[in-house]
């Protein structure tokens, strides 16, 4: 009788067939998961940019100069809002938002805040409202 004491090189093919399958599969959907709750937290940060904003600009309508379709308005970056104390971070050195797409700051994009029958509205660029379907 034979002594057997390992496996055989089928028997470790197999095993790496089908180990590479379930990673195949495994990996892809892990990526589009990571990627769906990066577009939910991008999201999350643009509504609770858009409520700073309207916090801004009701405590500042006096300072509304410019005009934004005939209304009187304002153009800040989400930079003027954490410096006022209307937006808070969590972490003072990373950007308070990141781009889902290329994962780049987004602290410099332009909000304008108008003002149209005495209330306050926020604006941000088409590209953003894109990425969340406002």
């Amino acid at each position: 009788m034979k002594n057997k004491n390992g496996f055989t090189l089928v028997e470790l093919l197999a095993v790496i067939v089908i180990l590479a399958l379930l990673i195949s599969v495994a990996v892809p959907s892990t990526i589009s998961i990571s990627n769906k709750l990066k577009e939910n937290m991008f999201c999350k940060k643009i509504d609770s940019i858009e409520t700073a904003a309207k916090l801004y600009g009701e405590d500042r309508k006096e300072s509304f100069t410019s005009t934004y379709e005939g209304n009187r308005s304002r153009t800040i970056t989400v930079k003027d809002l954490i410096d006022s104390n209307d937006l808070k971070k969590d972490n003072s050195e990373a950007p308070y938002i990141i781009d889902p797409r290329n994962n780049e700051g987004m602290d410099a994009i332009s909000i304008i805040i108008y003002e149209k029958y005495n209330r306050i509205y926020v604006h941000f660029n088409d590209e953003i409202n894109s990425i969340c379907d406002k």
